[in-house]
């Protein structure tokens, strides 16, 4: 029997640019496709690497299939 395919979730990771002190820091939420909280917030560290990365939630299965995310792929939301 061939081997599962890992499950993959859609998670929400806030990313917060660096406070310059001029003006309120700027907040994003990036959505990640990935197969544990880890490999998602890697994943969008990697598209923003000098922010302030943090896990925030997921979203549903139907959610990510209606966004047609696809595994490792990195979304602002």
């Amino acid at each position: 029997m061939p081997p599962k395919k890992p499950k993959h979730t859609a998670f929400t990771v806030a990313v917060s640019a660096a406070d310059d002190g001029a003006s309120a820091p700027a907040l994003r939420v990036y959505v990640a496709l990935a197969t544990d909280p880890l490999a998602a917030v890697a994943a969008v560290q990697a598209v923003a690497p000098e922010a302030s990365v943090e896990l925030s939630g997921t979203l549903s299965d139907r959610l990510a299939t209606r966004l047609k995310l696809r595994p490792g792929e990195v979304r602002p939301i």
